[in-house]
């Protein structure tokens, strides 16, 4: 039954993209004249084993339509963070990636030449926030002066400490980040080498199962740290197509995942250290169900990529503010392209 529905949902994701792809290209625009100049290899961080993107691996849906407008894509081991994989980005065995606003923006601060393409509304999902030790005395924003709080630096983690502290009106320089990445964070976090954690995902979602104290969640922060997709400017300069292709494609898993969330757990396998069970499982299906579809940014989201940037350089993250128009590419603006085949 699994297989027949996603034959299914590829058919109606091929119409869909097809009627996409035709709609951007202005009546009689001349097509490119050597196609194949324009061919890109998304070279994108490896999904895992929960979400769209996990299932539109298994079942090669990205591969089926990004053909179709002169593209392919490619699935590359990454760490759960993007802010872990800029030697990856830097080299180019990565050029594309889902994010939030504030690693993307960290990024080009060290002059990585990645781009926004795509970006959501704020989420209501419970898969980030602030956490202290279970036992810990530490139990709201207010207590963290003074305290060693671990974050990934100029990244998601950096932006929610930063954004908590500005709305508990409490100074940033009374509280010592500790700047680390997630995987090492969660060994320190353990262990009490730090007295709270900024973070996200199953970082997060683990710690709270675990019994960690919930000092803040994201979701009610007003964060501007939506989640996006991003990548290498010269391939979305080259073919805008395979961009357009892959928003349109995640829009309809996405849409998929909040009627059937189950759909998009344990992917590949149900046991083993990627597998979801129980009380996270539950977590998980909860946020598919409610996971915001992203789009090309319009003016408004332009004004939230900004807000990130400045708060990120208002608290010494980055050493400049970084425009908004630095941030993310315009796809609207951007040629039709390689017309789907």
């Amino acid at each position: 039954m699994l297989r027949r529905l996603s034959t299914l949902a590829v058919l109606v994701l091929g119409v869909a993209c097809s009627k996409a792809e035709g709609a951007t290209a202005p009546a009689g625009e001349a097509k490119h004249k050597d196609v194949a100049d324009n061919h890109v290899v998304l070279k994108f961080s490896d999904p895992g084993n929960v979400g769209p993107l996990a299932y539109a691996k298994k079942e090669r849906i990205l591969e089926a339509e990004l053909a179709k407008v002169n593209a392919s894509i490619e699935w590359v081991p990454a760490a759960g963070a993007f802010s872990a994989n800029f030697d990856a980005m830097n080299t180019g065995a990565i050029n594309a990636s889902g994010a939030a606003v504030s690693p993307v923006v960290g990024a080009l601060s060290h002059n990585l030449k990645f781009k926004i393409f795509s970006i959501g509304d704020p989420s209501d999902t419970r898969q980030a926030g602030i956490v202290s030790p279970k036992g810990s005395s530490v139990l709201k924003v207010k207590d963290l002066p003074g305290k060693r709080v671990a974050v990934n630096w100029a990244a998601h983690g950096d932006y929610i400490l930063l954004r908590a502290l500005e709305r508990e009106k409490v100074p940033a320089a009374s509280v010592t980040r500790v700047p680390i990445q997630p995987p090492e964070a969660a060994a320190a976090f353990a262990t009490g080498k730090i007295d709270a954690w900024s973070t996200f995902g199953v970082f997060f979602t683990t710690a709270v199962k675990n019994g960690a104290n919930v000092l803040a969640v994201e979701s009610e922060l007003e964060s501007d740290d939506v989640t996006v997709t991003s990548a290498n400017v010269e391939l979305l300069r080259k073919n805008p197509a395979a961009f357009r292709t892959f928003i349109a494609v995640h829009a309809r898993l996405v849409e998929l995942g909040h009627r059937e969330p189950s759909r998009f757990q344990n992917v590949f396998t149900d046991k083993g250290p990627t597998a979801v069970s129980g009380e996270l499982l539950q977590v998980a299906i909860e946020n598919t169900r409610n996971a915001p579809i992203q789009r090309v940014p319009t003016a408004a989201d332009k004004v939230r990529v900004g807000n990130v940037s400045k708060l990120l350089f208002d608290n010494g993250s980055i050493d400049r503010n970084i425009a908004a128009d630095e941030i993310v590419y315009d796809l609207d603006a951007a040629p039709a392209g390689v017309q789907a085949r």
